[in-house]
C-alpha cells in the first residue's frame, strides 16, 4: 500500500477514536446538557437553555453565544430535521462506500478490484474495536488532564483531517467536470504518487478551513462534519454482524462509564470537561424554526451518532449487495437497519425535544440497527452467514435503483 495510503486511512483511525469520544452527551451540575462535539469554552456558554437529543450549546466564535432549545420550550420541526438530515447522509455514505463515484464497479472490471483490494485493508476486525475504544479512553484521559496542549493540537488535526476529507468528498466529481484533465500523478517523497487535482484542490479546502477557524460559521462547520462522516464511513468499513455488535455494544457501555460514572472515580465529569474544552468540527448544527429570544438557538447530532451505526449500515448494504438485493429495495437488510435508526434517532429526539432529559443517543442507536438486521437475518436463515461477515464472498455489483454519481 503507497504511504498516501496509508496517510489517509491513519486519519480515519483518528477520527474513529474520536468518534467514539463523542458518541453521546451528558448534563452538567448546573443542569444544563452539554454535548461531547464542538463546544465554546465554559466564559461563553449561556447557561440558561437545556439541549436536544445531541448535546447543549454550541459556541461560536463571534462575540455571542449561541444557544439551544431553552427550558419550557416545545419540540422544534429542526429535531425532525435532524433525522432527516442524518438519515440523507447514511444513505449516500454507504452507497458511496460501495459503489465510489465514476468508477467503473461491474463485475470483472480492474477498478472494481482495486478498489475491493484497498477497501479490504480498511476491514476493522474483532480485536480492533477493543483498541479503538481502548484508545479513545486514553485519548479522553490525556485531553482531561492535559486541556490546554490537547486542545491546541486536536484543533491543528482535525484542521487537517478535515481539510484532507473535504477534499476527498469532492474530488470524484471535479476530476470528472474537468474531463480528467488532472488525473496525471506526480512522485512526492514519501508519499508516493500524487494526483495534480489534489494540489488543485488544497487551496479551497484550506480555505473552508480556515474560515471556519476564523468566523467558526455553523454551515462551514455542517460542511467540514458531514465530510469527516463521508471520509470515514467510505475509508473503514466493518467485516462482519459479530464486529459490529462488538463495536456499538462497547461503544454504548463506554458512553454509560465516562458520562454517569467516571465523576465519582476521578472527582469530575470527565466526558463534560473534555466536551467544554474542545472546538472541533464533529456535530452537525440545525437552527431551531421556532428561537425565542434575539439570538439563534440550535438543535445538534455528535458525529459519534452518525458515524458509529452508519458503520453497520454501510455493512448492511454490502449484504445486500452480496445477496443480489439492488438499492434500495424495500426487502433488504439496509432498509430494515436505516428504519431501526430513523426510529431510535426520533424518539431520542423526541423525549429530548419534550422532556429536555439528556441522555446518550446511543441508548436507543445500537438497539434500533443490531435488532432489525438480527431479526431479519434469523428470519432468513443467514444469520451464522452475516456474524461471520463477508469474507471470501463474491460480491455482485450494485444495478438499478437509485444511482448517486
Amino acid at each position: 500500500m503507497r504511504i498516501g495510503d496509508v496517510v489517509m486511512r491513519s486519519c480515519a483511525v483518528i477520527l474513529v477514536c474520536m468518534a467514539v469520544m463523542a458518541a453521546c452527551e451528558a448534563p452538567t451540575s448546573h443542569g444544563v446538557a452539554v454535548s461531547k462535539v464542538n463546544h465554546p469554552r465554559p466564559g461563553n456558554i449561556k447557561r440558561q437553555g437545556l439541549s436536544d437529543a445531541k448535546g447543549g450549546p454550541a459556541g461560536e466564535n463571534t462575540g455571542k453565544p449561541v444557544e439551544t432549545a431553552k427550558k419550557g420550550s416545545t419540540l422544534d420541526p429542526a429535531n425532525g430535521v435532524v433525522v432527516i438530515i442524518a438519515a440523507i447522509i447514511l444513505m449516500y455514505a454507504s452507497h458511496r462506500a460501495i459503489r465510489p463515484p465514476y468508477l467503473d464497479m461491474s463485475s470483472g472490471s480492474a477498478e472494481a478490484q482495486a478498489y475491493e483490494e484497498t477497501a479490504e485493508a480498511g476491514e476493522m476486525q474483532l480485536q480492533t474495536t477493543f483498541m479503538f475504544v481502548v484508545v479513545a479512553s486514553c485519548s479522553l484521559m490525556l485531553i482531561f488532564y492535559f486541556m490546554s496542549a490537547m486542545a491546541v493540537l486536536i484543533t491543528i488535526l482535525f484542521s487537517f483531517i478535515a481539510a484532507l476529507a473535504l477534499g476527498a468528498l469532492v474530488y470524484p466529481y471535479v476530476d470528472a467536470w474537468t474531463d480528467n484533465k488532472y488525473s496525471r500523478e506526480v512522485e512526492i517523497p514519501w508519499l508516493g504518487p500524487i494526483p495534480v487535482l489534489f494540489f488543485v484542490l488544497l487551496p479551497f479546502c484550506a480555505a473552508v478551513v480556515l474560515g471556519w477557524l476564523i468566523t467558526k460559521s455553523w454551515i462551514l462547520n455542517n460542511i467540514l462534519a458531514i465530510s469527516l462522516i463521508i471520509f470515514f464511513l467510505t475509508s473503514v468499513r466493518l467485516s462482519s454482524l459479530k464486529v459490529a455488535s462488538c463495536l456499538l455494544i462497547l461503544a454504548f457501555f463506554y458512553d454509560i462509564f465516562w458520562v454517569f460514572i467516571s465523576s465519582h472515580i476521578f472527582g469530575q465529569n470527565v466526558m463534560v470537561k473534555v466536551a467544554t474544552g474542545l472546538d472541533v468540527p464533529i456535530k452537525i448544527l440545525v437552527p431551531l424554526f421556532f428561537s425565542t429570544g434575539d439570538s439563534t438557538q440550535f438543535t445538534l447530532i455528535g458525529l459519534g451518532d452518525i458515524v458509529l451505526p452508519g458503520l453497520l449500515l454501510c455493512f448492511a448494504m454490502r449484504f445486500d449487495d452480496s445477496k443480489g438485493i439492488s438499492f434500495p429495495s424495500a426487502t433488504g437488510y439496509f432498509a430494515a437497519t436505516m428504519i431501526g435508526y430513523c426510529v431510535g434517532l426520533s424518539i431520542c429526539e423526541f423525549v429530548v425535544g419534550t422532556f429536555h432529559l439528556a441522555q446518550p443517543a446511543m441508548i436507543y442507536l445500537v438497539p434500533g440497527t443490531l435488532i432489525p438486521f438480527a431479526y431479519i437475518a434469523q428470519s432468513r436463515g443467514e444469520l451464522g452467514e452475516a456474524w461471520e461477515g463477508l469474507t471470501g464472498v463474491s460480491h455482485q455489483r450494485l444495478g438499478g435503483g437509485i444511482d448517486f454519481p
